[in-house]
Parts: structure tokens; sequence; C-alpha cells
């Protein structure tokens, strides 16, 4: 049995967790540089640090004995700090357990790839989709978002009106024409920018379709100024709460409600409506909705992040819950972003809404996603 690591890491695991890291301390309220550049007078320095997710000893912080020597030392146990963020995740390691410490390293990569500034313009460019409502796009205040980056050639206009067709043919639309993009590209080396104005059903599914495997920029129409550009501003400080999941497993049969509140609260009357039972209701809700609340890509990192831990609890939760429903109140890149958090191959079908203001029920079914 080991009793601690030789912190010997390989040159592939070194590049892969501070290529991953992008350089910076994964912790969100941190994320400084790690690489602190030469003056005239010193040399280059490095202030990062490679901690121990389970512990390189077996007395260590969140050690794990059982645990080998090697695998002590693997990019799967390890994550980039600074040396501040180390002492204090390593000193408070009741908080900060096993799970905190691998979701924050998971949610950090994912803030890398999805939201770190470009440094300079690309080479490759970004492949544009704009998915479109009733509502024409203006071009040119679209691409200049993306600025200093550029499309990839012609954006694809999506366009989905379910006035003019019904949910289920826009739902095999929006599936062909991400298939069609990715057999352009290896999906894992696809840089897409996505920026959506049509039916929320659309956007999850879109989102649903694309995946987390490619990088996608997502970008919020700001109507106060007719932009696309996200506003210069720090990352607001509120935050999301997860209501109601459970401590123990519910082995009861029966279909979930999962409700995102975010530009308004989902009441309990627009759910009843449907006359549909379910076994619990689970809410992604602001402390206050606000149709103003997007204002940062960071809080679609969050939004993301929340979303994934609420699906993956309902699979661990609900094992016997055969079909889940969705209802989401929310911007349109948020709902991108929720869709890109649907794993077919673990959640049951998904029955997405639509909210149609003067009918009842107000939500009406939409877009049915199962794994095909």
């Amino acid at each position: 049995m080991a009793k601690g690591s030789s912190r010997n890491y390989s040159d592939r695991t070194l590049k892969i967790l501070w290529g991953r890291a992008a350089g910076r301390c994964a912790v969100p309220t941190c994320r400084i540089e790690l690489i602190v550049d030469a003056t005239n007078y010193d040399p280059m320095v490095i202030i990062g640090q490679i901690a121990h997710i389970e512990a390189s000893s077996d007395i260590g912080p969140r050690a794990n004995p059982t645990k080998s020597a090697k695998d002590r030392d693997e990019y799967d146990n390890l994550i980039l700090l600074c040396q501040n963020c180390h002492a204090r995740l390593d000193g408070q390691k009741n908080t900060n357990t096993v799970e905190y410490i691998r979701q924050l390293r998971d949610d950090h990569e994912v803030w890398v790839r999805n939201s770190l500034p470009e440094r300079g313009k690309s080479t490759t460019g970004w492949f544009v989709i704009l998915l479109q409502g009733i509502h024409p796009f203006d071009l040119e205040p679209t691409i200049s978002a993306l600025i200093p980056d550029f499309p990839a050639g012609n954006p694809k206009i999506i366009k989905v009106n379910p006035d003019k067709e019904n949910w289920t043919s826009l739902h095999d639309t929006l599936r062909e024409e991400v298939e069609l993009s990715f057999a352009l590209s290896d999906p894992f080396e696809s840089r897409i920018a996505v920026f959506p104005l049509a039916p929320i059903s659309a956007c999850i599914t879109l989102g649903y379709h694309l995946t987390n495997r490619p990088r996608v920029r997502l970008f919020q129409y700001h109507r106060d100024n007719q932009s696309w550009r996200w506003p210069d501003i720090p990352t607001p400080e509120d935050s999301l709460s997860i209501i109601n999941l459970p401590a123990e497993v519910d082995n009861n049969s029966g279909e979930l409600a999962i409700c995102f509140n975010l530009s308004s609260y989902i009441t309990e009357d627009c759910i009843s409506e449907l006359g549909q039972s379910f076994i619990n209701r689970i809410n992604v809700t602001l402390d206050d909705p606000s149709t103003g609340w997007l204002q940062h890509p960071d809080q679609l990192i969050e939004l993301a992040s929340k979303a994934r831990h609420t699906f993956e609890k309902c699979v661990s939760k609900y094992p016997k819950s055969y079909k889940w429903h969705i209802f989401y109140a929310g911007p349109a890149p948020g709902a991108v972003a929720v869709g890109q958090q649907i794993n077919p191959t673990m959640c049951p079908p998904v029955q997405l809404y639509e909210y149609v203001h003067g009918r009842k029920p107000r939500y009406q079914p939409s877009i049915l996603l199962f794994k095909e």
C-alpha cells in the first residue's frame, strides 16, 4: 500500500494540467495568472502550485489510502492553484471535499474553453450560428461582437417558426443542421459562436445537439443598446440556488419536473394547469428573477454548472424516473447552455415546453428529447 507519492508528474500530465487551466488558478473568485512576467531586473516567476485533490500521502488532506502512488500524480487527481488558494483548500479540508475540488477544476476548464478572451485574432475563425425566430438578424452588429476574432465563412442561419412548422419537424431541422456542421470538422476541435433569438425550446434543443464537445461561445442580445457585445462590467454577484434536491435516493417511479427560474418564477399554477403528476419539482432559481439578469458570460458558466449538477443528481437520486419535464423562464443563450448539459446517455426522455401567453395551459409541450 502506497504511503505517499513521489510527486513524479509526467510531461504529458503537466501539459494537460497547465494547458487546460490556461495557467490560471482554478478558484473562480481568484483565477490569477500563475506566471509572473520577467522584468528588466528579475526573471520570470512561477507562482502556481500543483495541488492533489486526494492527498499525495496517506495522512494529507482528503487522503485516500487505497489510491496508488502513481494514480495520485495523474491528471485526474490534480488541480492548478495559486499558493493562497492551495493553503486555504487544504487547511479547510472538511469544507473543501474531493467532490467540491474536482468540480472546481472541471468548472474552471469549462470557463477557459468557453469564456477566456482570445489573445488577438485567431487564425481559424468561428463558425457562426444565427438561431432566428420571427425577427430577422442584422448581421453587422452580430459579427462585430466577435471582434477581434472573425467568422469562418458565412454564418449559418437556422430559422425557427413554430407557427409555420410543427415542433417535430423543427427538432429534425436543428439536429440535421448541427450534424452537417460537425461533418465538416472534428467536434472536439470546433469553435462555434451562437447568437440565439428564437423560441426557448429551439434554443435548448440546439444546445442538446451541440453538446459540450465543441468550444461554444454564447451571445446575448442587449436590447437597450441594440448590441450583441457583452457589457464591460465585472461579473454580477447574484448566484443561483438549487432547491428540492433530496439527500437520499427516491425509488418512486414517475416523472420529474425541473424548473429554471431566471427571468421570472414559474408558478405552481402554471405547472398544475397541465394536469400532470410529478414525483418532485426541482428548481434552479435566482433569489430575485429578472429579465435583466444576464449581463456577463460568466453567468452562463455558472448556469451550465448548476444545470449539469442538477441533471446528474436527478439521475442518481431518482433512478426510476422515466421522464423529465423541463420548464425554462430565462434568456435564450442560457437555454442553449442548459441544453448542452442534457446527456442523452444518462438522462431519460426530456419533454420541453414553450410558454404561450393567453392560452391554457400556459406552458405548451413542444419538443421531446431522447436518445435515438
